[in-house]
């Protein structure tokens, strides 16, 4: 397992550097003056000039490179466009020079949005997903599986800003019966927090547990024919206890791993949910950024993204090497 582990390890940590010199390419690389870009169109050429130093857009691609990567590690310098130096801690995803504060900072100020948003549709997903995919397998051919499977289809086909819209417009604006969506912090009132979330944590779980659905009815009607499944009901193991002992632990691998990648997307951004409901999460930080481009929190906010995601993947991998040890091996 310990060697598994340092694999699973070292190939994060190579994906990981990948996508920051893809990223890095792209958005600075690429632009014929991304200090003109980040500084925005209301600079004069001096404030220009000393962004371009600030960034070290002055030296070499890979010089470059390396200092951003430093930065990562260690921190770096970086001036503002009056020329004065600006510490960015470590990590330093960058200085936005549109919100006049670090990339870390802007991503820790919207961090709580995202996380509570993507922990409440999570919980969504798993209840409605995984509950109806066992459901529906262990009723196979009854009218409760027939329901299911029309949930699936609903689930896969709706798109989440339509949903978002009808069901706000609905239930918020002409029936009141759920509050305008909003975000309070957890600390400062539970109930509130939880009922201005509430909204667009089943719009996101709904939308997105139809595939776990799918997957999980497959799996376990897969698993059952297995032969220590049927050794276990040879045996005189109760049905309902064989399928949640055995077989729901060997169709779990996959729902494992779709689970690791499904949660780091959401705490990478639920961008098109924070838009529809006016949240200030990262997500909406990303598109504000894109729109108004910022090119160093765009960057920082892909770096993020492309962050959880790695982590919550390999995460995924390691458990499903523990479920089944012959994963291991490859």
């Amino acid at each position: 397992m310990t060697g598994y582990l340092l694999r699973r390890v070292l190939q994060a940590a190579a994906v990981l550097l990948a996508i920051t010199a893809a990223a890095f390419g792209l958005f600075y690389a690429a632009p014929s003056d991304p200090a003109l870009i980040a500084c925005g169109p209301k600079c004069d050429t001096a404030q220009v000039e000393a962004v371009r130093a600030g960034m070290g857009l002055d030296q070499p691609i890979a010089s470059q490179f390396f200092d951003y990567l430093g930065g990562l590690v260690t921190g770096r310098t970086i001036a503002d466009v009056d020329g004065s130096p600006i510490r960015c801690a470590a990590p330093c995803l960058g200085y936005s020079y549109t919100l006049h504060q670090p990339v870390l900072d802007a991503i820790a100020d919207r961090l709580p949005v995202t996380i509570s948003l993507a922990g409440g549709a999570l919980t969504v997903i798993l209840l409605l997903g995984v509950g109806a995919g066992l459901v529906a397998a262990l009723r196979r051919g009854t009218a409760a599986d027939r329901l299911l499977s029309g949930f699936n289809l609903l689930g896969a086909s709706v798109q989440i800003y339509f949903l978002g819209y009808v069901l706000q417009y609905f239930l918020v604006y002409s029936t009141g019966l759920l509050p305008l969506p909003q975000f309070v912090p957890l600390a400062d009132h539970p109930g509130r927090w939880a009922a201005g979330l509430l909204l667009p944590w089943l719009v996101l779980g709904f939308v997105n547990a139809a595939v776990f659905a799918r997957l999980t009815r497959s799996q376990m009607l897969e698993t059952m024919h297995d032969g220590y499944v049927r050794t276990a009901r040879a045996k005189g193991l109760g049905t309902l206890r064989t399928h949640l002992k055995y077989t729901a632990r060997g169709a779990a691998a996959p729902l494992v791993q779709l689970l690791g990648l499904e949660i780091g997307a959401l705490f990478g951004g639920a961008f098109i949910t924070e838009t529809v409901f006016g949240l200030g999460g990262v997500g909406k930080l990303a598109v504000d950024a894109v729109t108004g481009n910022d090119l160093p929190t765009v960057v920082g906010t892909v770096l993020l993204a492309a962050f959880f995601v790695v982590v919550f993947v390999t995460v995924a991998d390691l458990v499903v090497a523990w479920l089944d040890p012959r994963v291991r091996l490859t």
